[in-house]
């Protein structure tokens, strides 16, 4: 149960980041980018282990992978923009921070 809750945790936080830096250039990518590492580091606090920090890292990543696809009618959620690009390298950055970190 606790995996299945990183995963969703993971996702939910994917699907915020996207939406906010979409809606609020530039201070959305920031609070994007501070809210995802945020999640992920307070989710290893909370279960103590860096497992489901990891889970929660393949959640994001998934709802990215799935963002930067063009969709059925050719619409596209992460943009080929600085907007877009900062947010999948700055935020795998934030990822990778936030794993890495102690979970207890």
């Amino acid at each position: 149960m606790k995996a299945l809750l990183a995963l969703v945790v993971g996702a939910a936080t994917g699907v915020c980041a996207i939406f906010l830096h979409l809606v609020f250039p530039p201070f959305g990518l920031a609070l994007a980018i501070v809210g995802t590492f945020t999640a992920l580091w307070s989710l290893g606090r909370y279960f103590g282990s860096r497992i489901y920090k990891s889970l929660a890292a393949v959640g994001w990543l998934a709802i990215f992978w799935q963002g930067a696809k063009y969709g059925v009618g050719n619409e596209i959620l992460i943009q080929g923009d600085n907007l877009g690009n900062a947010l999948i390298a700055i935020g795998t950055l934030a990822i990778i921070t936030a794993v890495a970190l102690p979970a207890a």
